[in-house]
């Protein structure tokens, strides 16, 4: 086990030179606008800071900590950029975390190495569309506070307070999301074995009393803030009962959860660098370092994120996968450390892995390219991505233009483009106490974008759709109705492609379907609107005069 940091020698100075460049390379992308869900993190953050509560007035699927994380952000950010300012600084955040969990737990630069492998190869930018949808999401901060946990955990002595807060930022992770609970177990290790330490029963039992308090106590007000606001009973549908069913759309049974589990990682290591380099690292800390505590904390950290993503459901969608990011960026850097140092004694195995990493670098990644153009991780969309960026910035690029980048070629699932013009129409047909109502995926970035209130708390359809919970009162296209009566709108507009499209789930209406082809919402619509326009996302209509 290693606790001291490294001398600050000409090395440490030129990692830390590198690590604060690769850092701003992150900045030109806090101008892109932010994805679908982000932008349902943000409303409600909106709605909770001016004192209504999450689910009850503001349904959304997610455990309620985003919503604070993104609240926390409101007043240091503007809103057109809360994203951006959250993602970077949760990078700038987590690489330093890394560097200090590197030094403290493999020594030398392993830690400098680990960030700089995250900031490069974790960048949401490498993703295709700059990363639109993949920044700043709860698995973002999960990865975050679960490296903040180790951190704090892994140390000869740790104080009462080092495992309450250790406690403290794993139930963070697990109010992000609840499958983040499996990270327990890496922490558990690091309790359990912390070096070279021997095993204590007794220690081991009194610092985990310890981590279940810190847990418990932000637990409590959690569940004493829903309970006081009276909607624990929404919480439990909206981040249980839903997400159960989402989740169990995807699995055709326990055989198919089972295999995904296995080839989730050695597929997805074919697209995306992070994982392939972090997967080669994995085994070459586990090789080199003959399975010494510290790498098979670090392996079991992989396998909890790789459960974690799996209990997500089958969709594969890219930012679930970012949970595992911190885990993977300090296997490579350990891994691929421990192979050099060993380059001599192990000579083929390095030309192998040279060979292995040439072999990535050519194919890994999610452009479409002929065979003989190398792929690069996806390093050269990232370099396009930010000069995109640092075109619009400097004036040489329409906004219309820059916005259309960002559509995601899914019938205008989410178009940032479309979604502005909408909000601007419904600012100029609505007085300003006038409430609106969008039908569809992208309700939350209209409603952030003009900085109106929904006249529903389904301020996106999915719920809606599906009829989840329809024969509960307030739930289902029933408690949409009650909503939109007690509180009408001064413009509906109804999403054209969204579900039908993006979903897998067969049979699931797109939003405009389904509305219309509701007899008791279509006669609302009737008998108070009439059409405004239509575009290629939403038909849109406005209150009669």
């Amino acid at each position: 086990m290693t606790l001291d940091s490294p001398a600050r020698t000409s090395k440490t100075w030129a990692w830390t030179v590198l690590l604060v460049l690769l850092l701003a390379l992150r900045l030109p992308a806090i101008v892109r606008p932010a994805g679908g869900d982000q932008n349902l993190y943000t409303y409600i953050a909106q709605r909770v800071t001016a004192g209504d509560v999450p689910y009850r007035d503001a349904w959304e699927q997610k455990p309620p900590a985003i919503f604070f994380v993104y609240a926390a952000f409101l007043p240091v950010a503007p809103v057109e950029r809360l994203v951006g300012v959250a993602d970077f600084t949760a990078a700038a955040i987590g690489a330093w975390l890394l560097v200090l969990l590197g030094r403290r737990m493999f020594g030398g630069h392993v830690g400098e190495g680990a960030a700089a492998v995250l900031l490069v190869l974790g960048d949401p930018g490498i993703q295709r569309l700059g990363g639109m949808n993949f920044r700043a999401q709860c698995e973002t901060f999960i990865g975050l506070a679960i490296t903040g946990a180790l951190l704090l955990a892994w140390r000869r002595s740790p104080r009462p307070w080092h495992l309450v807060a250790t406690g403290v930022c794993l139930a963070l992770a697990c109010w992000l999301k609840y499958n983040a609970i499996l990270f327990a177990l890496p922490i558990a290790l690091a309790v359990a074995w912390p070096g070279d330490v021997a095993w204590s029963p007794r220690k081991f039992l009194a610092s985990a009393a310890w981590i279940t308090a810190g847990a418990l106590g932000l637990s409590a007000i959690f569940l004493g803030y829903f309970i006081a606001s009276g909607a624990f009973t929404d919480l439990w549908l909206a981040t249980i009962g839903y997400n159960l069913r989402y989740s169990g759309e995807t699995y055709a049974g326990a055989m198919d959860a089972a295999g995904y589990v296995v080839t989730l990682p050695f597929d997805h290591a074919k697209v995306d660098g992070l994982w392939f380099v972090g997967l080669l690292g994995a085994v070459l800390v586990l090789g080199f370092t003959r399975a010494s505590r510290t790498s098979l904390i670090v392996l079991v950290w992989i396998a909890a994120a790789i459960f974690s993503i799996a209990l997500n459901g089958r969709r594969g969608l890219p930012q679930y996968f970012l949970q595992a990011a911190p885990a993977l960026a300090l296997a490579a850097s350990a891994g691929l450390a421990a192979m050099w140092r060993a380059r001599r004694e192990a000579r083929l195995i390095a030309i192998g892995v040279a060979a292995l990493l040439l072999a990535g670098l050519w194919r890994v990644g999610v452009e479409s390219v002929p065979r003989y153009q190398p792929r690069v991780f996806g390093l050269p969309q990232t370099m396009e991505n930010i000069a995109a960026d640092l075109r619009y910035l400097k004036g040489e690029t329409p906004r219309e233009v820059y916005l259309a980048r960002f559509d995601r070629n899914e019938g205008g699932k989410f178009s940032p483009l479309a979604v502005e013009r909408l909000a601007a129409r419904a600012n100029s047909l609505a007085a300003p106490s006038d409430r609106i109502y969008v039908f569809g995926f992208s309700g939350g970035g209209v409603l952030v974008r003009a900085g109106r209130v929904s006249a529903s708390r389904f301020f996106w359809s999915r719920p809606v759709v599906i009829e989840f919970e329809a024969g509960r009162p307030g739930y289902g296209s029933a408690g949409l109705l009650a909503d939109l009566m007690r509180n009408p709108p001064a413009v509906v507009a109804l999403q054209k492609h969204d579900w039908g499209l993006g979903e897998k789930a067969a049979g699931t209406l797109d939003s405009i379907r389904f509305f219309l082809d509701n007899p008791a919402l279509r006669a609302w619509l009737e008998s108070g609107y009439v059409p405004d326009y239509e575009d290629d996302v939403y038909a849109v209509w406005r209150r009669k005069s």
